[in-house]
C-alpha cells in the first residue's frame, strides 16, 4: 500500500509540473497563454472548443500557445483543453486591457448593404468559414516579422463605430502606406485562400501551421496563389485600397485555435528566451 500511495504522489508532482504556468506577458483578452505540456499531449494535439490549439517545440520542451478570445473580461473564466484521453483546465487571463474607440465614416454601401450584395457577402462568409477549417501539419515559426513597412493607424481590440453605429471590433492591426507598398509574409506558411471579396477587398489567407492563420486585406494586388509554399519575408502583394476601406493601407488579422489576436504580439518579441 505504501508503494501505491508514494506511486500515486509521483505520478502527481509529474502531472503538477507539466502545469506549471510559462511566464506569460501577453495573457490578456486578445493575448495568448504559454503553458508547457507533455510530450503525449504535443503528439496527441490540444483542442478548444472543437479547434486546435498551436503547440510548439522549443529546446527541446513543449508548448502550447493558446489564443485567448477578445471577449475574455476578467480574470475568472477558465477554459477546458483535451486531447485524446484527457483534459486539463486553465485560468489564461491575469492581466487587464483598455481598448480604445475608433469612429469612421464610410461609404452605406458598406453599412447598408443592398440585397444582391448581402447574398454576396454571405456567399463569400460561407467560402471562408470552410477555408478555415484546414489543417496544415507544419512548425510554426513564433518570431514574425512586420508584413509592411507604414504607420500604424488602426490598433486591435478597438470598438470601431461605422457612421455613428457600433459595429464589430477591430480584430487586426492597419497599416496605413502608399499603394504599392510591398506586403510581405510575416512568418512561413502555405497561401490557403486569395480572392476579391466585398468586404476584404483583394486579400490573401496564409496557415502558418498548426492553426495559427493569417489574412491580409484590401489589397491592390497579389503576386501568390492557393498551395504556393512562402517564406518568411516573401513578397506576396501590395498595399491597396479594396473592399470596406477609407484609404491606403494594410489590414492584417492573426487567429490562433480560431481566436483574433494581436499580431503585434509576435512581432519583435521572443517568446521562449
Amino acid at each position: 500500500m505504501r508503494f501505491i500511495f508514494n506511486l500515486i504522489i509521483v505520478l502527481s508532482t509529474i502531472n503538477l509540473s507539466y502545469a506549471k504556468d510559462f511566464e506569460n506577458k501577453f495573457n490578456f483578452p486578445g493575448g495568448i497563454y504559454i503553458q508547457e505540456i507533455n510530450s503525449r499531449q504535443f503528439n496527441l494535439g490540444l483542442d478548444y472548443k472543437g479547434e486546435r490549439v498551436p503547440t510548439v517545440q522549443k529546446n527541446n520542451k513543449f508548448y502550447m500557445i493558446f489564443g485567448i478570445p477578445h471577449s475574455y473580461n476578467d480574470n475568472t473564466e477558465m477554459a477546458k483543453l483535451g486531447y485524446n484521453g484527457g483534459h486539463f483546465i486553465i485560468n489564461p487571463v491575469s492581466k487587464k486591457r483598455t481598448y480604445g474607440e475608433q469612429y469612421i465614416r464610410i461609404s452605406k454601401k458598406y453599412t447598408e448593404p443592398s440585397k444582391s450584395n448581402i447574398e454576396r457577402i454571405l456567399k463569400e462568409k460561407y467560402e471562408l468559414d470552410n477555408i478555415k477549417k484546414k489543417w496544415v501539419l507544419k512548425d510554426f515559426d513564433t518570431d514574425f516579422i512586420l508584413p509592411v513597412i507604414g504607420t500604424i493607424s488602426g490598433q486591435f481590440g478597438t470598438r470601431r463605430f461605422y457612421n455613428g453605429k457600433e459595429g464589430n471590433f477591430h480584430n487586426g492591426v492597419d497599416f496605413a502606406a502608399n499603394i504599392g507598398t510591398h506586403i510581405v509574409s510575416p512568418s512561413s506558411g502555405v497561401v490557403l485562400m486569395t480572392g476579391d471579396f466585398f468586404y476584404n477587398g483583394k486579400f490573401v489567407y496564409i496557415d502558418h501551421g498548426m492553426n495559427a492563420k493569417s489574412i491580409f486585406i484590401h489589397m491592390d494586388e497579389t503576386t501568390v496563389k492557393v498551395g504556393d509554399v512562402v517564406k518568411k519575408g516573401e513578397l506576396i502583394g501590395y498595399v491597396g485600397n479594396t473592399g470596406k476601406s477609407t484609404g491606403p493601407h494594410l489590414h492584417w488579422s492573426l487567429t490562433l485555435n480560431a481566436v483574433y489576436v494581436d499580431p503585434m504580439i509576435f512581432v519583435n518579441n521572443s517568446l521562449f528566451d
